[in-house]
């Protein structure tokens, strides 16, 4: 499957930036459920781990005190607070071909994403999607996701 890289805006020093970036949008949803949410999020090959918004775990009912807790060091050193549980991930390009479906462990965040990128909810890294799906990132053309044998 093939996905367009997304023109981002942002406003570092309160000045607008457009550039393209790889976030798509991938379902996740609890994995005895039909409801589910896409999360526009960054296809990061350097991640560790899948994070997305607690906020949209909440929504689709996730029960966190099952939930795995740990912290995530990212760049820079900061430190992130998640809860881990599993999660079903459903890769949908609407283009008529069979969906990828897949269950891993997704890292909700405690808090919500930066303010300077409000449209990005979630971090698609090693856990959660690279050990699942092979990615090909062509830029500025397309990003392909394949399901592993």
């Amino acid at each position: 499957m093939d996905f367009d890289y997304t023109l981002v805006t942002d406003w570092p020093n309160h000045k607008t930036r457009q550039r393209y970036l790889p976030w798509i949008n991938i379902g996740i949803r609890k994995p005895v459920s039909n409801e589910t949410i896409y999360p526009l999020g960054l296809v990061d090959s350097g991640a560790e781990v899948t994070m997305v918004s607690r906020e949209i775990g909440e929504e689709l009912g996730f029960n966190f005190k099952k939930a795995i807790k740990d912290t995530v060091m990212g760049f820079g050193g900061g430190v992130v607070p998640v809860l881990y549980l599993e999660a079903e991930f459903i890769i949908d390009d609407d283009h008529g071909k069979k969906p990828i479906i897949y269950k891993d462990l997704v890292g909700f965040t405690e808090r919500a994403f930066p303010q300077t990128h409000p449209q990005q909810t979630a971090i698609f890294g090693t856990v959660g999607l690279f050990r699942n799906v092979a990615v090909a990132f062509n830029y500025p053309n397309n990003i392909h996701l394949e399901k592993l044998k």
